[in-house]
């Protein structure tokens, strides 16, 4: 009787420690000498950027102390989507943190699943209003606003100084002055000689987000769109005729051999390519390549100048028990003071418009193009919880123009199983 007894206290000690190590690991939302405990996952990126979210939970906790205070947990992103894989593991076990970090295109995702509970109560309208445009569109879904960003990105035109001059080209100067389409063909043209390339666009980063990130912009530019207004269809849109025909238009750019699909890395860093399209998170890995002479232009356009955008957001997940204060550490994050901190640290485009007037590297050439894209030509990717289908599809079927292949046939592939998959969240 007695070893029974002590069985069932054994078991009964057990499950009740299980309870509290599952509430441990997800959201707390408890008081502690009336304090607000919370907890906020980030993800591991670069060193710097790492060392800048311990720094601003740090500020954050001694400007709030008696308040709220946060524990952070820096999470490694493995291999692949580990990050989000956990992220979507812990939203069905009860173990989500109050605040949470995540790659733009994934709010509308998380947003429709659940995972994120809508913050429009806590956040002004004037305070809205101070961020780009591109990171609102970001981090709306279905009408309510879920995260905010304090970085913005953007895909530039670099170009070769000295080919450039070489070949009897100016880059424009001013986004009025972008090249069309047509002009930025003939430039290519013009550049491919002597074994160099007029252009890469990095197909080195292989059938991923990139190609959307990038390759969308063609779409977008062209009038088109890769899902309707209100992203609940893709039929018509991404395989749509302006679509069909900005993909055709990079179809030619692999036709004429002025980008090749089977670039090196560095290709324009070594003087292989006379321009590149690529993200401005590369521009201080040009302090390597001591005889590089660089530019900066804006993307070229065929109805529309727009330009990419998107980058790591804050929201404040729907298993949180004090959601006000949760809501607090997500306007810290991507308040003023933040925005500056962190653009000056990774080189990215700081997120609101105010930042930029403490930035002034931002007021002239070459960063006044990253200026002026993020604040007039930058859109985001769709809002939506088919993203991961649909960038999967889009990035197949750029690709597949890249190779020369039908495109039409490739975007028809896209919708149909961006369609399919928006089927599933049908309300």
């Amino acid at each position: 009787m007695k070893k029974g007894l002590l069985l069932l206290f054994c078991l009964v000690f057990a499950l009740s420690m299980s309870g509290c190590s599952n509430d441990n690991q997800g959201a707390s939302g408890t008081e502690k000498n009336g304090e607000v405990q919370l907890k906020m996952w980030a993800h591991q990126g670069q060193p710097k950027e790492v060392d800048f979210y311990k720094k601003r939970i740090e500020e954050f906790n001694k400007e709030y102390k008696g308040k709220i205070h946060v524990k952070l947990d820096i999470i490694p992103s493995g291999a692949g989507h580990a990050y989000e894989d956990k992220i979507n593991a812990a939203a069905t076990s009860n173990g989500l943190p109050d605040v949470l970090d995540m790659d733009g295109p994934f709010v509308g995702n998380y947003a429709a699943t659940g995972i994120l509970a809508p913050i429009d109560d806590y956040v002004e309208k004037k305070d809205k209003q101070d961020f780009a445009k591109s990171i609102i569109q970001q981090g709306t879904y279905d009408g309510k606003l879920f995260a905010l960003g304090a970085m913005e990105s953007s895909v530039v035109v670099f170009y070769n100084k000295k080919l450039l001059k070489e070949a009897g080209i100016q880059a424009p100067e001013s986004l009025d002055k972008a090249w069309t389409w047509d002009q930025f063909m003939d430039a290519s043209k013009k550049l491919t000689k002597n074994n160099v390339h007029g252009l890469t666009m990095h197909m080195d980063l292989g059938v991923g987000e990139w190609l959307t990130y990038m390759g969308s912009v063609f779409v977008w530019s062209n009038g088109g769109l890769l899902l309707n207004e209100d992203n609940t269809k893709a039929d018509g849109y991404v395989n749509g005729p302006k679509s069909v025909e900005a993909m055709n238009y990079v179809k030619d750019l692999f036709k004429s051999k002025v980008v090749s699909v089977s670039n090196g890395p560095t290709d324009f860093e070594e003087g292989k390519a006379a321009m590149m399209l690529g993200g401005v998170w590369l521009i201080p890995g040009f302090e390597e390549y001591k005889n590089l002479e660089w530019g900066m232009t804006y993307l070229p356009y065929s109805k529309k100048k727009m330009s990419p955008s998107g980058s790591w957001a804050f929201g404040v997940s729907s298993q949180s028990k004090q959601p006000k204060e949760a809501a607090e550490v997500v306007k810290w994050m991507s308040n003023k003071d933040s925005v500056v901190e962190i653009s000056k640290i990774t080189g990215m485009p700081p997120a609101r418009e105010s930042a930029f007037k403490e930035l002034p590297e931002y007021d002239k050439l070459p960063k006044k193009v990253i200026k002026d894209q993020v604040l007039n030509t930058a859109k985001a990717r769709p809002a939506t919880p088919a993203y991961p289908v649909l960038t999967a599809k889009f990035a197949e079927a750029f690709q597949a123009a890249a190779l020369g292949q039908d495109v039409k046939k490739e975007l028809d592939k896209a919708a149909k199983d961006t369609d399919r998959e928006l089927e599933r969240f049908k309300k």
